[in-house]
């Protein structure tokens, strides 16, 4: 036994010699593996197991995107500062600027003149548009005290009521923005003022040579409701017979969703100048603009056409006299071009609107008529025919 441990030391001792001599040869960066030598306590020999191979998960490296921050180039910002002046200037108009409209709306400067005869407000329910007749026995003519019925062929529906008492008032209230009196006019008839909204707004000399039936012009008087008074004067012509007053009918004109009045502006007048002002100097100024060139804008030209056969020689348009059918064009003046066209209704009426930037004509072909058409407003015109010189039928 002492000789086995002997020679075990002895070798032991060996191995570790040449294991010295071998780590001083090999380079520095070369990591060799050294074997151990176990003592065993007996040299009986173990049996050895056989390895088995066991599966084993190899672990598979997932790449993480990784956030690589982006340096912005920072861009630079300029700061205006507006300052706001504001100058009085005498003298000087700056007229307000138009708010845009809706489209499809029509604007006219003032009420159309009305064409007979008119639709009857006793025989159409409300709401009205356009122009309509409130006859003398309306229910809501109202006569203080009461004046008198006189039943006539020339009166509108045959018609109409008088006063000799000069301290009477006949009243209507109304809605609408033009206004139209029908009066009597006769050689006894004397004067009447019309009053809207407690103001008078026309005095009437109802004076005429012979019996007739006219009206008085266009009186426009805003959107909303209103009150009409008409109010003898006591006073009459130096030729007239007497100071009565007749009322024919009272026409009325009210504007649809799709028109809109709108008047001219007026004129507009410069105030003085202050004394102050005269010690203001100029001393530098921007330049002034050089005038350009304006293209002219296109105008809304609208005409209106009345056709009458005048079958009692009166000289006007009477009910039942209005001629159905008749063709009516509105050309341009300088080239004959047709622009718009229509046929009159069984009042004889008809109304014809365009656009354009030419003289416009309005045009009759079948009685060889025409009429130059204002380049702004309504224009209005009216053709009698003559039953003496108009053929026997009239298509």
């Amino acid at each position: 036994m002492r000789r086995v441990l002997v020679v075990l030391v002895l070798l032991c001792l060996l191995t570790w010699s040449a294991v010295f001599v071998l780590l001083r040869a090999q380079p520095a960066d070369r990591v060799v593996v050294i074997p151990t030598l176990m003592v065993l306590p007996s040299l009986t020999p173990s049996p050895t197991s056989t390895p088995t191979l066991t599966p084993s998960t190899t672990p598979t490296i997932t790449r993480t995107p990784s956030f690589t921050p982006t340096l912005e180039t920072p861009t630079a910002t300029l700061t205006t500062h507006i300052i706001e002046i504001t100058a009085y200037m005498p003298g000087v108009y700056v007229p307000p600027s138009l708010t845009p409209l809706p489209p499809g709306v029509r604007i006219i400067p003032a009420p159309p003149n009305p064409f007979e005869p008119l639709p009857d407000a006793t025989l159409s329910s409300p709401p009205f548009s356009g122009w309509y007749s409130f006859e003398s026995d309306h229910p809501l003519v109202t006569y203080f005290p009461a004046w008198e019925r006189r039943l006539a062929d020339g009166a509108s529906r045959g018609q109409y009521h008088r006063t000799e008492n000069v301290s009477s008032v006949a009243r209507f209230p109304f809605e609408g923005e033009g206004l139209r009196i029908r009066y009597v006019a006769a050689p006894n008839m004397g004067m009447f003022s019309v009053w809207v909204d407690g103001v008078r707004v026309a005095v009437i000399d109802a004076y005429a040579e012979m019996l007739s039936y006219p009206g008085t012009d266009v009186f426009f008087v805003g959107s909303g409701s209103h009150t009409l008074e008409l109010r003898p004067t006591g006073e009459k012509n130096p030729r007239s017979e007497g100071f009565t007053v007749g009322l024919d009918a009272v026409q009325v004109y009210r504007t649809d969703a799709n028109t809109l009045i709108l008047p001219p502006a007026p004129p507009v007048t410069s105030s003085p100048t202050p004394r102050d002002a005269a010690r203001i100097e100029l001393i530098n100024a921007p330049p002034s603009p050089a005038p350009s060139d304006t293209p002219i804008s296109p105008q809304h030209i609208s005409a209106s056409l009345v056709i009458a056969y005048d079958e009692n020689g009166n000289g006007m348009v009477d009910p039942a006299e209005g001629v159905q059918g008749i063709s009516v064009r509105l050309v341009n003046a300088t080239t004959n071009q047709v622009i718009g066209s229509g046929f009159t209704d069984a009042r004889g009426y008809v109304r014809l609107e365009t656009v354009t930037l030419f003289p416009v004509r309005l045009v009759v072909p079948y009685f060889g008529e025409s009429w130059d058409v204002r380049a702004q407003g309504d224009s209005a015109f009216t053709l009698l025919l003559v039953p003496a010189n108009q053929p026997g039928l009239i298509p």
